[in-house]
């Protein structure tokens, strides 16, 4: 029956082969430089639809500003024709700033 050598063995086994062959060629073993790690770059999420919309309409703004255009506010007209909701629809409810007079 055959033993195997154990791990320390074969460990010995092989140092001494390598130490014989490089003592016949010393220039079996090439040694290279390690190479370094390449550098991680940070996460950086790309622009949504509402990003890139809004630096649009920021670049817009700048380009107006810059020749000297005004934008004035208009108020959006109110739709008389639909049913508005008012507080007197509510009859329960009260004014924040009146007294109760119950």
């Amino acid at each position: 029956m055959l033993t195997r050598p154990d791990k320390d063995a074969l460990r010995a086994m092989l140092e001494s082969q390598v130490q014989e062959k490089l003592q016949h060629d010393p220039d079996a073993v090439t040694i290279y430089a390690a190479q370094p790690e390449p550098e991680r770059k940070p996460y950086t999420s790309k622009p949504t639809v509402q990003d890139k919309a809004f630096h649009k309409e920021l670049e817009q703004m700048r380009v107006d500003a810059e020749a000297g255009v005004l934008h004035k506010l208009v108020p959006a007209p109110m739709d008389d024709g639909g049913p508005d909701l008012t507080l007197n629809d509510y009859p329960g409810l009260r004014h924040a700033g009146f007294p109760s007079n119950q």
